[in-house]
């Protein structure tokens, strides 16, 4: 008869190890927690060794497909989604894809790490009811899905042609909706400008890659001094991992202290998910614009530490 144990984290580590090898079928020695490949058993060595929670290539696919299904990135989602619909070399080919982005890799292995803990968490919960005690494993450590902090926020100097290609790009998602003529009065009363603005941030991927922009314009009035935010684009293969809110905050609180009073920006035509996210920042609606007391947004934002 298998005798009690305490499922603690080390032990569920070696269980989840044995599950993925898919070369030696492995049972657990309840009395001493040691793993033994069923090969080496004898009938002899008692009734203490049990089996591990089933795990095949099967629970692998479904795995990979539980995790396709959270991706807000719609670019990746739809290859990966194409990776597991294509039937030949799938393992692989979504392993490639996900070494593309390290965010995205480390998300895959933090899904994989929370569902397979489950997978023998409830292999555990079985036994303890079949011994008649209440479960005394660890739980598992819950893990972030966003990444934003793989993500460094940096001023930088654009060059001319790279940032007509960001606007460019900006303004084409922007007014793909539009009717030809709203798109055009929209352009021309727009606030954008051909030069390149004062200030501009990046979100850099830790392999170096853009992520997405924020860029604005410094505005001198009687009553200060204004910025007015130019473009907020991420890159489509970037989307889904906050960096459109990290860019936002980097800027307001690089514009406190560098002695900008006021934040503007015009809302996009379809703006209203953009909206709702900026009042939650304290942006206020002001005729078409949002504004953005910033003494007032640091004030509040000292009282909340």
């Amino acid at each position: 008869m298998s005798k009690e144990f305490k499922l603690s984290s080390e032990l569920m580590d070696q269980i989840i190890f044995a599950m993925e090898n898919q070369k030696e079928t492995f049972l657990l020695d309840t009395e001493t927690l040691l793993l033994r490949t069923e090969s080496s058993v004898e009938p002899s060595d008692g009734e203490t060794l049990i089996p591990l929670p089933d795990w095949t290539p099967s629970d692998g696919y479904q795995l990979m497909d539980s995790f396709t299904g959270t991706l807000k990135n719609p670019v990746y989602r739809e290859r990966l989604s194409e990776i597991l619909r294509s039937g030949r070399g799938v393992f692989r080919g979504f392993k490639n894809v996900l070494k593309e982005r390290s965010d995205l890799e480390k998300a895959w292995f933090a899904h994989k790490d929370r569902e397979m803990k489950r997978r023998v968490r409830d292999w555990y919960a079985e036994l303890c009811d079949y011994w008649g005690i209440q479960s005394i494993g660890e739980e598992p450590e819950e893990t972030d899905d966003l990444f934003l902090d793989e993500f460094s926020m940096e001023v930088y100097t654009p060059g001319e042609k790279e940032f007509e290609s960001i606007r460019e790009s900006f303004r084409t998602e922007l007014f793909a909706e539009s009717p030809a003529g709203l798109k055009s009065v929209l352009e021309r009363q727009s606030s954008w400008s051909e030069s390149l603005p004062d200030l501009a941030v990046r979100a850099v991927s830790p392999g170096g890659n853009n992520g997405g922009y924020i860029s604005l314009f410094l505005q001198s009035e009687e009553d200060g001094l204004y910025g007015i935010v130019d473009v907020l684009y991420v890159l489509p293969e970037f989307r889904g991992a906050g960096i459109a809110a990290g860019l936002m905050d980097f800027l307001v609180d690089h514009c406190y202290h560098n002695g900008v009073e006021t934040l503007l920006m015009v809302l996009p035509p379809e703006g209203e998910v953009l909206r709702r996210n900026l009042e939650r920042r304290g942006f206020r609606t002001v005729g078409p614009c949002l504004l953005l007391n910033l003494e007032q947004w640091f004030f509040e934002q000292q009282n909340h530490l």
